[in-house]
């Protein structure tokens, strides 16, 4: 990588990171979902810093550029993401049908 990318790439990839910590510390993305999140904060970084991993995972799956290998990183990331969601929404869509049962069932006693 060249110190210019590098100069750019590392601080953005640091302050993502910081901002993910915020973001949980401050409650507002809940420990329990952000796995994800934590783990693009903490690769981010370690690619601007070890881009030769990169590179070599490049060549180990036959890419010719590692810009296609972050691609194809960042579909598989953005696909985790919307099973993640869709395993929250589903589980919430379920909650809330039986609360609202157990609603209905209380007003009706009255």
């Amino acid at each position: 990588m060249y110190p210019k990318q590098l100069l750019i790439m590392l601080p953005i990839s640091l302050a993502l990171f910081v901002l993910i910590i915020r973001l949980i510390y401050k409650g507002m993305l809940d420990i329990s979902y952000c796995w994800l999140w934590l783990a693009v904060g903490v690769i981010a970084p370690l690619i601007v810093l070890k881009y030769d991993w990169l590179l070599w995972f490049s060549t180990q799956i036959n890419v010719t550029s590692p810009i296609t290998t972050l691609f194809l990183f960042s579909i598989l990331i953005l696909f985790l993401m919307c099973l993640q969601f869709s395993i929250v929404i589903a589980i919430q869509r379920r909650q809330i049908k039986t609360l609202t049962q157990q609603i209905a069932i209380l007003m009706e006693d009255k």
